[in-house]
């Protein structure tokens, strides 16, 4: 595979300064967290001080959102939090929320329980139990935030990050989040040795959502590559095709998106992926996020990613042939397994521009069938997990970021 000219900065060198979003948040040296001060407006702290608030009884937790990472065009003193939290129990979670904040439970809800809310989580919508419209103290000075938090099972967000079972919090997590340091990973020595049995099966859990988030963005990058390869205007070329890494970026973003009614209808910003990407300081934190997958993807041969320096900017390209059916049938095998029924379709073969256009169309018609049906039912479900007013109210200011800005 050829390699670009000029000067050229390698995947192995972006990475040498990127290990991964996961990493990075994990380290402490300051210089990691400089990178994320042009995007990230909701600051670590805050972040930890709101999780502080709930039951300690969590794996994970990362915040999202226009009022965590700045996007253009938007107001963050308007938007509320976003926060999900992956816990190893619901059931238990829920009871000692019920006791801490009942208020943030819909009346259908503190009436049922925790039997009920573990169960209507569980088994509707994406998994995920959201409370919006909550009003959090962060300190006695900085007054209270605002926020949206979402529950879901550990075993729940890896499955979706390994299978892809509604691409609802796995098509998140292909986006560039922040991951909160929880009461627990502040613990002295000595707590840890009294709870150690309980660390080492969480510490379990926290590697096995590293290890599927690693498959995640695998399969990201994979089907985003398939898709762009489809497009008309590359595979009619029928040779190698060199695309900026921004169009990489917003093909991946665009995944989850695919087929979701709240785009169609204008329930959902439709600018929300540009924003995502082309927001000052948010290709940092994508190129931080993916260049352990591309250095990957490039050692393995295929695809080659450079960076040209001019005089006042940098660029960062991929190169790959869509048209190489070896190419093809790799990535496909870094999908989940749900796609592999349609392999053969997916990959194409070697009869030109169609088939691959025809490849192309459907994993995007496959993408589709898991969105769509999840978007509608979690977005139903907000009513009995929010309560009708927040639900409604909720809708009205999606549709005011959508359907009044086209």
């Amino acid at each position: 595979m050829s390699c670009f000219r000029h000067s050229i900065i390698t995947t192995k060198e972006i990475l040498s300064k990127s290990k991964g979003l996961f990493a990075c948040h994990a380290r402490s040296d300051i210089g990691s967290y400089r990178r994320y001060t042009a995007a990230q407006i909701t600051s670590n702290d805050e972040l930890s001080k709101i999780v502080e608030q709930f039951p300690p009884q969590i794996d994970y937790a990362f915040g999202y959102g226009s009022a965590v990472l700045h996007q253009q065009n938007s107001n963050p003193s308007s938007s509320m939090v976003d926060i999900i939290m992956s816990v190893p129990d619901p059931y238990k979670w829920h009871t000692e929320n019920l006791l801490r904040h009942p208020g943030h439970y819909s009346m259908i809800s503190r009436l049922g329980g925790p039997s009920f809310v573990t169960w209507l989580q569980c088994n509707f919508g994406a998994k995920l139990y959201f409370h919006p419209y909550v009003d959090l103290p962060i300190s006695s000075s900085s007054g209270k935030r605002q926020i949206k938090y979402g529950v879901v099972s550990t075993s729940d967000l890896i499955r979706d990050l390994r299978q892809w079972d509604y691409l609802y919090l796995a098509g998140r997590m292909h986006k560039p989040i922040v991951s909160i340091s929880l009461p627990s990973d502040s613990k002295s020595a000595k707590e840890r040795k009294e709870e150690k049995s309980y660390d080492m099966a969480k510490q379990g859990r926290k590697d096995d959502i590293d290890s599927a988030q690693r498959g995640n963005l695998l399969a990201a990058v994979s089907a985003s590559l398939l898709l762009i390869g489809g497009e008309s205007g590359h595979s009619n070329n029928l040779s190698m095709i060199v695309l900026p890494i921004s169009k990489l970026y917003s093909t991946i973003a665009s995944l989850s998106y695919t087929g979701d009614f709240r785009m169609q209808t204008g329930a959902e910003d439709p600018d929300k992926v540009t924003k995502l990407v082309e927001t000052p300081g948010m290709l940092d934190l994508w190129e931080t996020m993916y260049a352990d997958t591309l250095n990957k993807l490039q050692e393995r041969g295929l695809l080659s990613v450079a960076t040209t320096r001019g005089n006042n900017n940098t660029e960062t390209r991929i190169e790959y042939d869509p048209t190489d059916t070896a190419t093809r049938k790799q990535l496909m095998s870094y999908l989940p397994p749900r796609f592999h029924n349609h392999s053969d379709q997916i990959i194409g073969g070697s009869d030109g521009a169609s088939c691959i256009q025809n490849g192309s169309f459907t994993l995007r018609r496959e993408l589709a069938r898991i969105v769509a049906p999840a978007a509608k039912s979690q977005g139903l479900k907000g009513m009995f997990t929010a309560g009708l007013a927040k639900s409604l109210k909720y809708a009205q200011a999606k549709f005011a970021k959508g359907r009044l800005k086209k």
